[in-house]
């Protein structure tokens, strides 16, 4: 049941993806929130009466990655069976885990006070990362073969900020980045690879740490 929500979820995301590709106007309101206009994101809606002053505590739920559609099909039509669904699986735990890793130093960095379990004070980020595209993938059938390219790939980011209690939505925003390192070709690597997606990431959960702290809630430091 979690498997097939969280496939919903996904599914929903990329339609609203490809809606919002179509029409640059976005929607004043959706699932009850308002957007929230000059954001460095692409889109934040929030409840207009959500106060989330009232929290100082976070707890940081797995990021659940997806890569964009027919990623692998097309990836592996210059070179066949470079990568498998295991490479695939391996990736998203990669994404997943450095998610974890950078957003937790950014916001413990920032002094938010991160736990585990739920309680009124305590407000739930809920993440994920859909139409993840890696231009050049490493993988142990790739040899000494590496693609000359631009960029790294790139990725979309979708956030939801809740009550760990009731459950209400009150946050969520959707921002889509690619990698912008390099301005000539170069040959990609896992290194590469890795390191391009710790500056999207960062700059992601730095983003976040402005929005909670502009929005009220507690630092494990604020009297």
């Amino acid at each position: 049941m979690k498997m097939k929500a969280i496939a919903i979820l996904l599914t929903g995301l990329l339609i609203c993806t490809a809606a919002l590709a179509r029409d640059r106007s976005p929607p004043a309101t959706q699932d009850g929130l308002q957007l929230v206009p000059d954001t460095r994101l692409g889109l934040v809606y929030m409840d207009p009466e959500a106060d989330l002053a009232v929290y100082d505590k976070l707890l940081l739920i797995e990021a659940q990655v997806a890569f964009k559609k027919n990623w692998q099909r097309d990836t592996n039509q210059a070179r066949p069976f470079h990568v498998t669904a295991s490479d695939m699986t391996r990736i998203k735990a990669d994404v997943a885990g450095l998610f974890r890793e950078i957003f937790t130093r950014e916001l413990e960095s920032a002094g938010f006070m991160l736990v585990t379990e739920q309680a009124p004070d305590t407000l739930i980020i809920r993440p994920a990362i859909v139409d993840l595209n890696i231009s050049s993938p490493d993988t142990p059938r790739g040899g000494t073969t590496r693609n000359i390219t631009e960029s790294a790939g790139d990725m979309t980011l979708y956030l939801e900020l809740r009550d760990s209690i009731t459950g209400d939505l009150l946050v969520k925003a959707l921002d889509f980045q690619f990698d912008r390192s390099n301005i000539t070709p170069f040959m990609m690597d896992r290194t590469r690879n890795t390191n391009a997606a710790k500056r999207l990431l960062t700059n992601w959960a730095q983003v976040l740490v402005e929005g909670l702290q502009e929005t009220g809630v507690k630092a494990s430091n604020t009297p």
